[in-house]
């Protein structure tokens, strides 16, 4: 009785995940606050880690860890899924499936450091989503409107109330 060649089931799987993930991304482009797809790209992703680790692609695995972690932060909303965060993502793509063929394919770190560069906001750079919270002069800030706002990583700026 022959066995399957676990690597070749591997390369199989993994190249149906990443069919499945180019079509979420592309889709993402067109719709990039949808949660689902989101979730979606990171899941395949997730998978990809977590297989390429088990049947010995080390360098899939480490690859596809950054790339992960970089699209965490879109799955938190610590980043938007912008256009360019698209591309690069898709250009990660394509280099885990040439990483798949040859784990010595090179290029990857120029793709990972794009793609912490689109993920890493400067501070000013959600300014624009500041939570603002009117204070009336007698009232004190309501603590729990600060206390919300700084979980979810916004800055809080205090404007006087239009009265």
């Amino acid at each position: 009785m022959s066995f399957p060649d676990p690597a070749q089931t591997f390369r199989q799987e993994a190249g149906e995940l990443l069919e499945q993930l180019e079509a979420v991304l592309l889709d993402l482009g067109e719709t990039p606050s949808d949660s689902d797809l989101i979730n979606s790209a990171f899941r395949a992703l997730h998978t990809i880690k977590g297989s390429g680790a088990m049947f010995g692609f080390q360098a899939v695995a480490d690859f596809v860890h950054e790339f992960e972690t970089a699209f965490d932060q879109v799955r938190k909303g610590r980043a938007p899924a912008k256009a360019a965060l698209i591309g690069v993502a898709l250009d990660a793509k394509d280099h885990i499936a040439a990483l798949i063929a040859d784990a010595g394919a090179e290029g990857g770190e120029t793709i990972l450091e794009a793609l912490r560069a689109l993920v890493a906001a400067p501070a000013d750079a959600y300014a624009a989503l500041a939570v603002t919270v009117p204070q009336p002069a007698h009232v004190e800030q309501p603590a729990y409107y600060i206390e919300l706002a700084r979980r979810q990583g916004l800055p809080v700026r205090h404007k006087p109330a239009i009265i």
